[in-house]
């Protein structure tokens, strides 16, 4: 009888109350957050730091002489990725690798700036891919 009352009562004692589990839930990045993520995963070894410095110069308007040092390094490291020992012999063969580069970071580079800064930051990195001192660096390392 006492299940009967139990029953009533609306108590199962068959079936106990179920313990409410609390989910834990993971954080969520926002949608903006997501986008800048992706777009990173899809970045080439450099080419992250190399767009920032370039999009950085755009918006500015200091001479290419201006750019910091560091940010000419981070450029560079991203021109010179990939260079096989063979094509570090020549001076020539290193340029047109650093050129190949720039294309690609110009093709980056473009979906966050207007036609004038395009044609600045392309300016600017023909300089820096042609710097016969960087050039040099490359050949004796």
């Amino acid at each position: 009888m006492t299940n009967e009352m139990n029953n009533v009562a609306g108590v199962d004692q068959e079936f106990p109350a179920k313990e409410t589990k609390r989910k834990e839930t993971r954080t969520v990045i926002s949608a903006k957050a997501q986008t800048i993520l992706n777009f990173l995963r899809n970045c080439k070894p450099y080419e992250a730091d190399s767009i920032r410095v370039m999009v950085g110069y755009a918006l500015g308007k200091g001479d290419v002489e201006r750019i910091d040092a560091t940010d000419i390094l981070s450029v560079n490291r991203f021109l010179n990725h990939g260079l096989t020992k063979d094509e570090a012999t020549s001076a020539d063969r290193i340029v047109q690798h650093r050129q190949t580069s720039v294309q690609k970071l110009l093709e980056s580079v473009k979906e966050f700036v207007n036609i004038d800064q395009f044609f600045r930051v392309s300016v600017a990195l023909m300089k820096i891919s042609s710097d016969s001192n960087a050039v040099e660096s490359v050949r004796q390392h």
